[in-house]
Formats: structure tokens, C-alpha cells, sequence
């Protein structure tokens, strides 16, 4: 029997092919360990023993960066499918053995989504696998009525409580402070700048939320403190996805959530610039019915619990400068 073979009968584990899978996601040892609670020799270790059994590596330092290698990335597509195909049945073995069924409704702002929602499926889908979820992401002004007509359960926004939510009945938590901040692709002329100036952004263009929108505002009274305008030939979109590609190929001005940015930090793709005091909008805040009927909220709300335990373990309390 080859050593390979051999390798894969009786060596290979599910801990290798996680470890392939996080190697993807966080690109860095010292980012994995954070993640697994263990030490960075722990997680070396690992890898040397995944590549020892597979006799080659599967993943290469070029510049500062681990990229895969073709072993690498083939491993790495069926790791996911395997991974995959086990977190199914878990699903389905949960759902055989809970009664937990129901739906809920989630509402959030642009910046809020991406830094939320993700996490909160599987936590709920961890809990129960039954529930149905449906995302709505709009602004504030379209999320707080459908919350108050009962067509959503939650609604995550950055704005301060409004005057239509009856305190008595409607409840607001302060979730995590994340401010969003101003960033530009790595290709930017002041992406490589320790200090920049306001005056430094002059003339260049951005891409921007509505102008109604809370953070377009504020960034606005910023930037007339300043002496600044939004120039001719702005972006209007509220989409992190083609913001981001948007920010990688040309050179225009973001917003981004400081959660956001840490997270594509490791492939150094989008750059925070460093403002003195432009943090803005910092603080995430939840809003329900303290008396609705569904019972899937109590849950839904212990899962958001969790969720706001493992951002606060991941980044600790935000702030522009990290």
C-alpha cells in the first residue's frame, strides 16, 4: 500500500481538513490559533502532520503571505464539500430530534448585515434547524415601521431609538461598538500612508450610501468641519460586495464597518486610512417587541447573545486604529 493510501485510510482527520478550510478563511497561523484557543506551535504542528502524511505541501509563504499549492487547493475544495456534507447531517439529525419549527424576520442596515447575519444563521441553526430566517436589509426609515407593523422581529440599525417605538413595548440593546471608517483599496495613493490629512482626500471620489442615510450625513458634516465636498463622479451603492470589488480595481473612497475590514485585513486587499477622529456611527443596536407571540424570539435572541460574545472575543472593543 502506497504511503498516500495508507495516509488517508487511517492518518487523515477532520481536523486536518478544518484546519485546510480556516487556512482559506484567516490566512494566518496566529489568526487560526486566536480563532481554536490554541497555541500557534499547536497548529504548526497539524499542518506539518497533514503534509508529512500527504508527502508535500499545501501551502507555500510568498512574500508574507501563505498561498495553497495544487495539492493545496484540491484538498481544500473536497475538505469543504466533506465539511460540508457532515454539518448536513447534523442539520438533519437535529431536526429529527427537535420540535422547535417556526420563522423569523431580520431587518438590518448595510453596515450591519454582513457583520451580523452570517454568524446568527448558524447559530440559530445550531439551536434550531427547523426555523426559517428571512433577511431584509434596507435603511432605518423602511426597517422601523416593519418592525412596528410586526412584519420583522428584529431590526438592527445604528440609529438611536426613534420617537415611533414606544419604550414600553419596544426594546433597544447596544450590541458592540464597530464604527465604520473610511478605506480605500491597497493600490490607493494613501493606502500606504501612516498620517493623512484631511485636505489629502480633496477632490477624490467616494462611494457612498444615500445621501439620507445616517452615515452619509454624518460623514458629510465631517467633511464641511473640514473645508470638503463630495466631488463629481461619486458611487451611490449600499452593497459591500461591489463596494469592495469597486475599491480593489479603481481609486474611490469607502465606508466600511471597522468588523468588516478586520475580517478581509489578512487578504490585504482593503485599507483602513488612518483618520484621527473619524470613527463614526460606532455603536450596533438591536431592536424587538418586548410582548411579540413568536416563540422562535427567545431563542433567536439567545443566539444573538452568543453571536455578540464571539465578536467581542474575535476583536475585542473596536476602535479605527486596529
Amino acid at each position: 500500500m502506497k504511503p498516500i493510501e495508507r495516509f488517508f485510510q487511517s492518518g487523515l482527520k477532520l481536523s486536518h481538513l478544518r484546519l485546510l478550510t480556516m487556512f482559506a478563511s484567516l490566512g494566518q497561523v496566529r489568526l487560526i490559533a486566536q480563532r481554536l484557543n490554541v497555541t500557534q506551535p499547536a497548529i504548526s504542528k497539524q499542518l506539518a502532520e497533514l503534509e508529512a502524511g500527504l508527502g508535500a505541501p499545501v501551502l507555500v509563504r510568498v512574500g508574507n503571505r501563505l498561498q495553497f499549492t495544487a495539492l493545496g487547493e484540491t484538498l481544500l475544495k473536497h475538505a469543504r464539500e466533506v465539511l460540508h456534507q457532515l454539518e448536513q447531517a447534523r442539520y438533519e439529525a437535529d431536526a429529527l430530534c427537535s420540535g422547535i419549527s417556526g420563522k423569523i424576520a431580520v431587518g438590518a442596515v448595510a453596515t450591519v448585515m454582513p457583520v451580523f447575519a452570517p454568524e446568527l444563521v448558524l447559530q440559530i441553526k445550531k439551536r434550531a434547524p427547523n426555523v426559517d430566517i428571512a433577511f431584509f436589509e434596507a435603511t432605518s426609515d423602511r426597517l422601523f415601521p416593519m418592525l412596528t407593523a410586526g412584519d420583522l422581529d428584529f431590526v438592527f440599525s445604528r440609529k438611536e431609538a426613534p420617537a415611533e417605538l414606544g419604550a414600553s413595548k419596544f426594546a433597544v440593546e447596544t450590541l458592540l461598538d464597530d464604527p465604520i471608517v473610511i478605506v480605500c483599496g491597497r493600490d490607493h495613493p494613501l493606502a500606504a500612508r501612516r498620517h493623512v490629512a484631511p485636505a489629502d482626500i480633496a477632490g477624490m471620489p467616494w462611494i457612498l450610501p444615500p445621501r439620507e442615510a445616517p452615515i452619509t450625513m454624518a460623514l458629510s458634516r465631517w467633511m464641511q468641519q473640514h473645508g470638503l465636498e463630495f466631488p463629481p463622479g461619486c458611487v451611490q451603492s449600499i452593497s459591500l460586495a461591489v463596494n469592495e470589488a469597486i475599491l480593489k480595481s479603481a481609486p474611490f473612497l469607502g465606508l466600511m464597518p471597522l468588523a468588516v475590514t478586520r475580517r478581509l485585513a489578512h487578504r490585504g486587499d482593503i485599507k483602513v486610512i488612518p483618520f484621527p477622529g473619524t470613527s463614526l456611527l460606532g455603536a450596533i443596536r438591536l431592536f424587538y417587541n418586548r410582548e411579540t407571540a413568536n416563540p422562535v424570539v427567545g431563542i433567536a435572541l439567545e443566539c444573538v447573545a452568543d453571536v455578540q460574545a464571539g465578536l467581542f472575543a474575535q476583536h475585542g472593543p473596536a476602535n479605527a486604529s486596529a
